[in-house]
């Protein structure tokens, strides 16, 4: 699934204390790992202001709870939530640690019950890889060194991304003792207000005698506070199987050679502005795939295909609207997408049927579906938008239509693929039915939890507003449509093929509410939903994100591998991912390669993170 296509995704964001939030239901029990109840208070950087305007920070005790008594999800507490106007923020924060954290220990989310507490004032995105870290360590019983703090928001692939005030919070730190801050990657350097220019932080650090560290990703984060390490350095590459490898061959000559064709037949709908463009990338997918160079050719026909659906949508919207009116071209938009309603419905249940196939095969379609599952959801949003009171004029029609373009891409072409390949890629072990529906289900609710938290950020901070109305390319409807399709999500447990289903709604309303949230840490403007995003403020962030989210996959897929858990899937959307995110580096197409690739990282990260959880809690019934 792709950025442009899928969802129009920037990054993770996120983060409060006597309001009691409703914990998520999980169902039974399918652990052979038992887990220790344990409460540790972990210390939460934050920075706002007085008042009187001034700024203000400090360092929050947070306290965690692990046990195995109460509901399994977790439960936020909340004090004085509208004096400090944290409750969103402190809900978004706990629910992404606690998903990150549950599924990078291991620890069964169907069974373990989370829960956390704060009293004083945070703000939300910044606590996130804090919260995290304190999870894990809840989890593992890991030992956290004294006068250590960090700040950094978390991301679904374990990526710590950008804040804010980090001079103001080492300043901070320094107050209350601490001696160590761990801080982003992307904030190496950053303006401090109270001296009026650009900072090195850890030159900074330096001078009030602190020691401040740089931290790419939760792993290298929990290390620095526990000295333990999360995932063993790979001693062999992991490999896509020769089986799944012939798929992803197959797929990627069928995919260029439509992208020819496409182009070919609908050159005189295609601008001639846009052509030389298309035409370029038509041609370096056709060379790649004739140099042997697989994963780049994918990588080129999925960019290339939106680029040609987007044009030959807007392009047929255009000319009828001339023909024969702006209401003509409303109705046939509207009836394109109640028929293509009907097929995501009809391939969602069809292709959500786990006949035939393994545990592991089980657990990697849900990321699969996402192609159907968020075209789904803009489907859905579109057919209101589109209907009997709709205001949208001829060039609202063009947009939408490069928006239905993206769509028919990721329905027809890209989800199909996506399922092929998870066919193609057997694991060595099958665990009982029951217990794999247990599990599921217990890892939807947490993604359900985790989504909502994400969602009411986005509307009290971020957006505003959640409603069906707005532009073709604006997110919030589709999020607010995704919102609608997992409340029919019951939080017990149901079939296979249902649990398979509710859990790849649930990814894809998690990644899409942590995505809405943060894709300013780029200084992204514009999603990529029917368009390429117009200007990637941090270029270098949005690629050491890419690179981050790239070797998560690639780590635990090398730890996994050896277990007998086949995940050629990941491993292909990581290869054709970093494939195009490298070819246009640098280029003004980077910022739509970036996104493409970023938001492939995010699923197969999380594919290969469910994977791991699955293999510490299934495998005694496995015998995997």
């Amino acid at each position: 699934m792709t950025m442009s296509a899928r969802i129009a995704r920037p990054l993770a964001a996120i983060a409060g204390g006597l309001i009691t939030v409703v914990a998520v239901a999980g169902c039974g029990t399918s652990s052979p790992n038992a887990i220790t109840p344990r409460t540790i208070t972990f210390p939460v950087l934050w920075a706002g202001s007085n008042p009187d305007g001034t700024p203000a920070a400090g360092i929050e005790p947070a306290t965690i709870a692990v046990g195995t008594e109460g509901d399994a999800g977790f439960t936020v507490n909340l004090e004085d939530i509208k004096a400090k106007q944290a409750g969103p923020s402190w809900q978004a924060a706990t629910a992404s640690a606690a998903t990150v954290g549950t599924l990078v220990t291991g620890v069964d989310q169907s069974a373990v019950d989370l829960t956390y507490d704060i009293t004083g004032a945070i703000d939300g995105p910044s606590g996130g890889g804090a919260l995290t870290v304190g999870t894990m360590a809840a989890i593992t019983g890991a030992t956290v060194k004294p006068k250590i703090a960090m700040t950094g928001t978390i991301a679904p692939d374990g990526t710590i991304g950008t804040v804010a005030q980090v001079p103001a919070k080492v300043r901070a730190a320094k107050k209350a003792g601490y001696r160590t801050v761990l801080v982003p990657f992307g904030n190496r350097t950053e303006f401090d207000p109270s001296v009026g220019r650009e900072v090195n932080l850890i030159a900074y650090g330096k001078s009030l005698g602190m020691d401040v560290r740089v931290v790419k990703d939760i792993a290298q984060a929990y290390y620095e506070f526990t000295g333990k390490t999360v995932v063993p350095q790979p001693r062999v590459a992991p490999t896509i199987t020769p089986r799944a490898r012939q798929v992803a061959v197959r797929t990627t000559r069928s995919a260029v050679a439509a992208l020819r064709r496409e182009f070919a037949a609908g050159d005189n709908l295609i601008p001639a502005a846009d052509r030389p463009a298309i035409r370029a990338t038509v041609t370096r997918a056709s060379d790649a795939l004739a140099s042997g160079r697989t994963a780049l050719a994918y990588g080129l026909a999925v960019r290339g295909t939106y680029q040609v659906k987007r044009a030959l949508a807007a392009g047929a919207s255009r000319a009828l609207a001339a023909d024969k009116g702006v209401a003509a071209a409303r109705a046939a938009l509207r009836d394109e997408v109640s028929t293509l309603l009907a097929t995501a419905n009809r391939e969602i249940d069809a292709q959500s049927d786990p006949s035939g196939l393994t545990t592991g095969q089980r657990l990697a379609l849900p990321a699969a579906l996402g192609w159907y599952v968020y075209s789904k959801a803009i489907l859905t949003s579109f057919g209101k938008s589109l209907g009997p009171k709709s205001t949208w004029g001829a060039a609202e029609l063009e947009d939408a239509a490069r928006v239905v373009g993206d769509v028919e891409a990721s329905l027809l072409r890209f989800g199909p693929d996506a399922v092929a390949m998870v066919k193609a890629s057997p694991g060595a072990a099958t665990a009982d039915d029951a217990a794999t529906v247990t599990f599921l289900s217990g890892y939807t609710n947490f993604l359900v939890r985790a989504g909502d938290a994400n969602r009411d950020y986005y509307v009290t901070v971020d957006y505003g507003q959640l409603e069906s109305g707005g532009g073709p390319n604006d997110i919030a409807p589709v999020l607010a449509a995704m919102s609608e399709i997992v409340r029919t999500t019951p939080t017990d447990e149901n079939s296979l093929d249902q649990e398979i289903l509710q859990a790849a709604n649930a990814v894809t309303y998690y990644v899409l509410g942590a995505t809405v949230v943060s894709g300013r840490s780029f200084g992204m403007q514009g999603f990529g939903q029917g368009e390429d995003p117009s200007a990637i403020g941090a270029p270098a962030l949005l690629a050491d994100s890419v690179k981050q989210a790239s070797a998560t996959v690639y780590w635990w897929s090398a730890d996994l591998q050896p277990k007998g858990v086949n995940l050629s899937y990941p491993l292909w959307q990581r290869q054709w991912a970093d494939a195009v995110f490298a070819a246009y580096a640098g280029t003004p197409t980077g910022p739509a390669a970036g996104t493409i690739a970023l938001n492939e990282l995010w699923y197969a990260a999380g594919s290969v993170l469910l994977a791991n959880s699955a293999e510490a809690n299934l495998k005694a019934v496995s015998g995997g």
